[in-house]
């Protein structure tokens, strides 16, 4: 199983090791089985110095540097001690102890991936959907901290301290989830929030209220359906276009409002004659008589009227 690329590794780090201090909590159980292993083992040092550098190999390819990174860094010691050792000319009963003891350290690793890919399932499957909607990059401290508590979390199951870990888990998704609703919330709705702070600063929750508090509950919406449901994009792309257009008519509004109360004499007319030609076009394309002597709202009655005919006679 390939859940973690290397950029991933890269991105969470490798947990830092100090010589005898980063020994796994069943060391001692490991090098005992290593032991006996080694005395039983029909081949030379040499022999045995090969398969644990294969066996370390085998850990790097399988990403241990992110799964059990105390024990990827025990097992590269171990081998190098062995090394030493047999360049040295020592025995190779001790040779192959401490190569065998690099072996099993190894597999002891092998095994804690295992029980971190059943038991953080979920903290890494939400990881991944983290860095598909990029949150590393809209939200790097938040995301930094999540990273810092997965770190922790893997180096308990490296001590096998589960029971804390299922406790870490169940805080780590919440905050995890706040994150994702942070993220998506950003990329869907940060322009409109950006266009309403743009129509406020024009005035507009003074100048066109209604039509504000509108683009204002629209956007609520549509952060409530994140807030509530942030993987739900068909329903999300529909809320977002909803207060979209609600932002745009509150900006429309605005300004035109402006436009009227900012107007002399003069001016004022000169809109009232604009909103005419908008009608009057209306009426050149529908062939429709020149009502311009009438009302604003009865000439745009009558052409609904004309349209609707000419709809239903299709």
């Amino acid at each position: 199983m390939n859940l973690i690329s290397q950029t991933a590794i890269a991105t969470l780090g490798v947990v830092l090791l100090s010589g005898c201090s980063s020994k796994i909590a069943n060391f001692d159980a490991i090098s005992q089985t290593a032991k006996r292993d080694a005395a039983v083992a029909d081949e030379s040092a040499a022999r045995t110095i090969q398969h644990a550098q294969s066996k370390i190999d085998l850990g790097r390819t399988e990403k241990l540097e992110f799964y059990a990174p105390r024990h990827l860094e025990l097992a590269q010691e171990q081998l190098l001690e062995a090394q030493e050792m047999h360049t040295g000319g020592e025995p190779d009963g001790p040779v192959k102890t401490v190569a065998m003891t690099s072996i099993r350290t190894l597999d002891a690793g092998l095994e804690t991936k295992r029980n971190i890919l059943k038991q953080l399932k979920p903290t890494l499957d939400h990881r991944s959907v983290l860095m598909k909607i990029k949150a590393d990059q809209f939200f790097p401290t938040d995301f930094a901290g999540l990273e810092q508590s997965l770190r922790e979390m893997i180096d308990l199951m490296e001590d096998s301290q589960t029971l804390e870990v299922r406790k870490r888990q169940k805080e780590l998704l919440a905050r995890m989830h706040q994150v994702e609703v942070n993220t998506i919330e950003y990329i869907q709705l940060q322009p409109i929030k950006d266009q309403l702070a743009r129509i406020d600063a024009k005035g507009g929750s003074s100048v066109a209220p209604i039509s504000w508090d509108t683009a204002q509950k629209a956007l609520m919406q549509a952060q409530a359906l994140i807030a509530k449901t942030p993987r739900a994009k068909g329903a999300i792309a529909k809320a977002t276009v909803a207060a979209t257009r609600a932002a745009e008519h509150a900006d429309v509004i605005t300004n035109l409002s402006n436009e009227i109360l900012d107007a002399d004499s003069d001016a004022a007319e000169g809109i009232a004659l604009r909103m005419e030609r908008w009608l009057y076009r209306i009426s050149v394309a529908l062939k429709h008589d020149d009502i311009r002597h009438e009302p604003l709202a009865d000439q745009a009655a009558e052409y609904a009227s004309a349209i609707e005919a000419m709809m239903r006679n299709k």
